[in-house]
């Protein structure tokens, strides 16, 4: 019977460690959980530098983290409970399971998911997909020069298929 638990665990943990630390998935970017409180996420967090977002009261509304390079990797606000809401990631590293993340190009998120929706804003352009809680950010310096400024709803034959990503948003 001990044996048994002994292989059991060491099972566990051989699953445990294949885990990517760098997915972005619906419940969890990387190590960061849907459901972590900035405090927790504060005091679990391992990076090479951290940034705080407080209000004046001292409550911590943001985070910022900063790998080796001092490049922003993640950058995480809450909700009024102080659960991380909304996690901007800026890292490469960072991925979704079908692969996709900063730097993949507008054919990849065609050829893995659902495009149910792409929304310019002053800077970006938004491309949401069907059933995933993220959102696929491109410059919109990268688009021709005709669509940069205008403000109205994008088809996707409008946009160049090696316009690369240039952030993932995760909203819960």
């Amino acid at each position: 019977m001990k044996k048994l638990l002994l292989l059991s665990s060491i099972a566990l943990s051989l699953v445990a460690c294949k885990q990517n630390p760098y997915e972005i998935s619906n419940e969890a970017v990387g190590s960061l959980k849907k459901t972590d409180t900035l405090k927790n996420i504060l005091a679990t967090l391992v990076a090479d530098s951290i940034s705080i977002d407080s209000l004046r009261t001292g409550e911590i509304v943001g985070l910022s983290t900063f790998d080796a390079n001092k490049q922003l990797s993640l950058k995480i606000r809450s909700n009024f409970y102080g659960l991380s809401e909304v996690v901007q990631v800026f890292d490469k590293r960072y991925t979704t399971p079908e692969g996709i993340g900063v730097g993949s190009t507008f054919a990849d998120i065609q050829n893995k998911y659902n495009i149910i929706r792409i929304t310019p804003s002053i800077r970006s352009v938004s491309i949401a997909v069907k059933d995933k809680p993220f959102i696929f950010l491109i410059d919109k310096k990268e688009l021709p020069e005709s669509l940069r400024y205008s403000m109205q709803p994008l088809e996707a034959v409008q946009i160049d298929e090696n316009i690369p990503v240039s952030q993932v948003l995760v909203s819960w």
